[in-house]
């Protein structure tokens, strides 16, 4: 039965990603101009925008880090804790949805540029590129990961047809091929968690059964303390408050309700996975205690899981890996031809040459982000890596610009930016020197902490 699984998941996978593939070919004659590629012609409605930002937040850190490799390694509490940190955000991010879509832009720098000027633009297109190049990465090796596990390929063959599929759902199409790519992602995705795990949980003999056979302590937090679980939600708090991608999503919203409406969903929908995610990591921890982390959830769907919903869902696995990898892809390739060639090199760029230039960025970054794997040893360090960095730099200056720009200043934002960035290097080339302080606190709480203090300490006065 185990080997049908397997093959039968390798099929369903295979199929998906063809599927897809094509899909994104076909909406490539939607795009006419550079706003048609970079958010969709502004005309996302509600079901899609909801698609789009589930698939693109679930990608490999849900499935084979973050609260899968969580919750096999260290228990119940650490995974839901981790999980929790996305809602917790998307909730903030949707009060103050309305106000990101009237910004009316095409990427974050654009946004941040309004505020704090063309300096702070470049900065942040920096960061978001470093950043995000590191999240592209991970989203390769993670479709290698599955295809090894399904079909018994190396690793770097893998990668090498995830590098395929990524380009042919990002390059051609643009958010269009992307977004409506993702709703139908976002389907596999709830069909394969939501029938899959409960199934599995009934085939391993209940909820009882599977409690029984755990470590000591694993339905808790593990050995973990409160610090360390800490360190594990922080990164993904507050990179979520400033992820170009989810505001590339409500810029493509229809309409500022559109925009709410689909965060409102988005939340209470990314909250039911994380706990289903959570609980399948335990199940497969109580079932195959000898597997890696990383292959709990494939691992289960495979084995502990009826044929036709395993296989669904080691392809919902690849939706999540896939969608969020040529989102990324995408976010940064408009970056690159919109923040760096249009202010830099040529102002005067044509549409047509503007989205030609914005194709070759996609394909190069993606070069660079399969370069960038091999030093990186695992996805869940990559993961944390770019949260930090992301979330430190980025997000707290990016929330205050929408949230507040009468009261911040262009030093201000600056100096947060630059801030955020250094303290995280710092803090993670002390923790690789066994620094008491860097080792024991997670990076992403000094750094965002000094990036705020910073935007506190140069904002306008009140006059008296």
């Amino acid at each position: 039965m185990e080997n049908v699984n397997a093959n039968f998941a390798f099929y369903c996978v295979a199929i998906y990603l063809t599927l897809i593939s094509l899909l994104g070919v076909y909406f490539a004659k939607r795009i006419k101009n550079q706003e048609d590629y970079a958010v969709a012609g502004r005309s996302l409605p509600v079901y899609v925008l909801v698609g789009t930002l589930i698939a693109t937040w679930m990608g490999a850190g849900t499935v084979m880090g973050g609260a899968n490799s969580l919750g096999y390694q260290f228990g119940l509490g650490v995974a839901i804790a981790f999980s929790l940190a996305s809602p917790i955000g998307q909730v903030v991010l949707t009060f103050i949805s309305k106000k990101i879509r009237r910004q009316n832009a095409q990427t974050v720098p654009e946004v941040i540029e309004k505020v704090y000027g063309a300096e702070a633009r470049f900065i942040s297109t920096i960061i978001i590129l470093l950043a995000y190049l590191g999240v592209v990465a991970y989203q390769f090796l993670g479709v290698g990961t599955l295809l090894q596990s399904t079909l018994g390929i190396s690793v770097n063959t893998g990668t090498i047809i995830a590098f395929v599929v990524i380009i042919a759902t990002s390059l051609f199409g643009g958010l269009y091929s992307v977004a409506y790519t993702d709703f139908v992602s976002c389907v596999m995705i709830m069909i394969g968690l939501f029938i899959g795990v409960p199934l599995a949980v009934y085939n391993a003999g209940g909820f009882s059964s599977i409690a029984a056979r755990l470590p000591e302590g694993h339905l808790g937090f593990g050995n973990l303390s409160f610090v360390q679980v800490l360190g594990f939600f922080l990164p993904t708090f507050v990179y979520l408050m400033g992820d170009q991608n989810m505001y590339q999503r409500f810029f493509a919203a229809k309409d500022e309700d559109t925009a709410m409406k689909g965060g409102i969903w988005w939340s209470l929908l990314t909250l039911l996975i994380g706990v289903v995610v959570s609980i399948a990591a335990i199940t497969s921890r109580a079932l195959y205690p000898d597997i890696k982390p990383a292959q709990a959830f494939i691992h289960l769907a495979q084995h502990g899981m009826p044929m036709f919903i395993g296989g669904i869902s080691v392809a919902a696995v690849a939706a999540f890996i896939v969608t969020t990898a040529n989102s990324f892809l995408l976010s940064i390739g408009i970056n690159t031809s919109s923040d760096l060639y249009v202010r830099y090199f040529n102002r005067e760029a044509r549409p047509e040459k503007l989205l030609k230039v914005s194709r070759i960025c996609v394909l190069g970054l993606a070069i660079l982000g399969y370069v960038m794997i091999m030093y990186f040893p695992n996805i869940l360090a990559l993961q944390m890596y770019a949260y930090t960095m992301y979330g430190a730099a980025i997000s707290p200056a990016l929330v205050a610009a929408v949230i507040c720009p009468e009261r911040v200043t262009k030093f201000g934002g600056l100096c947060s930016m630059i801030t955020g960035g250094v303290v995280t290097i710092a803090m993670e080339i002390l923790k690789k020197r066994g620094w008491g302080f860097a080792v024991t606190y997670p990076s992403v709480l000094p750094a965002v902490i000094c990036s705020i203090l910073v935007l506190c300490i140069f904002q306008k006065r009140k006059k008296a």
